[in-house]
Order: C-alpha cells, then sequence, then structure tokens
C-alpha cells in the first residue's frame, strides 16, 4: 500500500472513530479487512486497560468482555482472529480462564465479536495486583491497518487490552458511614459482608444503604464481635475474622 494510501486511510479511521461510525461505513474503507480492540468507556472514550476489584463481587469470578472490531466488509463465512493473551504475574487456569479457540472467531455477517476473559478470585488478590495483556495479530484472514488512536487526552493503543484485577481496596466505598461504622478498613468491610449477608455493592449506593441499615447493621455486628471475644477470652473456638490482621487485635467499631 502506497504512504498516500496510508494516510488517507488512517485520517478516514480517526474520523470514524471519533463519530462510533466505524462499523456502519465499512465500504469507505475499500478492501480493508482488518481487526482492532474497541473497548470504550463513559464519554465513548476509547481506552486500552481496565481495572477490576473483586471488592464489590459476591462471585468467586468476573466474565470481562473484550470487543473486538471489525474495519472492512462482513463475510460470509466465519473467519478466525488470533489473539494472544501474555501475564508476567497471572497464570492461565488459577488467575483466570480464557475462551476456547473457537469463540475467538468473527462470525459470518457481523463486525464485531465479544471475546470474554473470565477472572477467577484468589487469596493472592488481596495483597497483590494482577494483570494480562491481549494481542491482535495478523493472519490469513485480517491485517491490522489501526494501530493506536490519538484522542484529546491520550493516545491509545487498538491491538494492545490490559486487565489489572485485585480484590483490594483503594478508597472507602461511597456510601460508607464513618460517623456510624468508623474507619474504614477492608478487613471490618469483608466481615459485616460475610457475617450479616450484606451484598458488598451495596456500599456504594446510598438508596440501599441507607443510615438507618447501617445502624443496624452496627448493632449487629458489634454484638456479634462482642459474643466471639467472650469465646476467645473463654478459651473457646471462635471466629478468627474478628481480629484485625494489621493490630492483633478485635476489629474496632465507635462506641
Amino acid at each position: 500500500m502506497k504512504k498516500t494510501e496510508t494516510i488517507l486511510i488512517c485520517s478516514l479511521l480517526a474520523m470514524a472513530a471519533a463519530t462510533s461510525c466505524v462499523e456502519r461505513h465499512p465500504d469507505n474503507f475499500g478492501e480493508i479487512s482488518s481487526v482492532y480492540f474497541n473497548n470504550r468507556v463513559q464519554g465513548n472514550i476509547l481506552a486500552d486497560t481496565t481495572e477490576v476489584t473483586f471488592i464489590y463481587e459476591a462471585s468467586d469470578q468476573i466474565e470481562v468482555p473484550v470487543t473486538v472490531q471489525l474495519l472492512g466488509r462482513p463475510a460470509g463465512h466465519d473467519r478466525p482472529v488470533d489473539i494472544s493473551v501474555s501475564s508476567e504475574n497471572a497464570a492461565e487456569g488459577t488467575d483466570y480462564r480464557l475462551p476456547s479457540e473457537e469463540n475467538a472467531v468473527l462470525p459470518a455477517g457481523e463486525t464485531s465479536f465479544i471475546y470474554t476473559v473470565t477472572l477467577l478470585r484468589t487469596d493472592a488478590l488481596q495483597t497483590e495486583e494482577k494483570s494480562l495483556t491481549l494481542e491482535l495479530h495478523p493472519n490469513e484472514h485480517f491485517t491490522l491497518s489501526l494501530t493506536q488512536l490519538e484522542q484529546t487526552t491520550d493516545t491509545v493503543s487498538t491491538l494492545d487490552y490490559t486487565i489489572v484485577f485485585s480484590d483490594m481496596f483503594t478508597e472507602a466505598p461511597a456510601a460508607w458511614d464513618a460517623s456510624i461504622l468508623g474507619e474504614f478498613s477492608q478487613t471490618k468491610f469483608e466481615l459485616i459482608c460475610d457475617v450479616l449477608s450484606v451484598d458488598p455493592a451495596s456500599f456504594n449506593d446510598a438508596t440501599v444503604m441507607t443510615l438507618p441499615r447501617q445502624m443496624y447493621i452496627y448493632n449487629e455486628i458489634t454484638d456479634y464481635i462482642d459474643a466471639e471475644i467472650r469465646k476467645m477470652n473463654a478459651g473457646e473456638d471462635y471466629d478468627t475474622r474478628i481480629i484485625d490482621p494489621t493490630t492483633g487485635e478485635p476489629v474496632e467499631f465507635p462506641n
């Protein structure tokens, strides 16, 4: 392909991406048959990285959908897409699962498909962030004409997509009321959710996690802790989850 043609195609791609119409006007790109990662966040901004946490999940696995987009005309037959996954600290089967090779296929007549990565909750995620990177490669069906996209604030890759995941907090959930439940800690949060069967995600919704409900949680969890402390002091079996690993003492709530 001539340099002038490449420049023209890249310009058309940038214009199409800005208006989210790549898939609606494949005829603009002649005989191009290419794929790229097309994963967008709020405001229709293309992203090449996503961060995922298990904190608000009751399940021990999270499915992360990754969109693979066609640049060109749909075909009348299925076409495999070459996707590789690599990681420096996450192992397939232990930390994540991948779809079968049959799922890395652009179906006949379609302009995109979802490649779903399943993240698995492990104890290591409570102290360590893990990550994995998906990468597209050319094959007999597709080239990689669009390698990156310049946006207002940054330039993102369209050929690599990184998933960062953990089971840790970076800040207290939005609805956590420190005047009732005290200073936030992950140990305290997990104790409440486990003992009282509270949906972790509810702490991010003030309409669900109301002040009366937090008062109820406070009363129930402090009664539970007091009962377990009495067992501990009596030399009986007790719930070790009441112990804050950073202090070695029972989790504290406001008096």
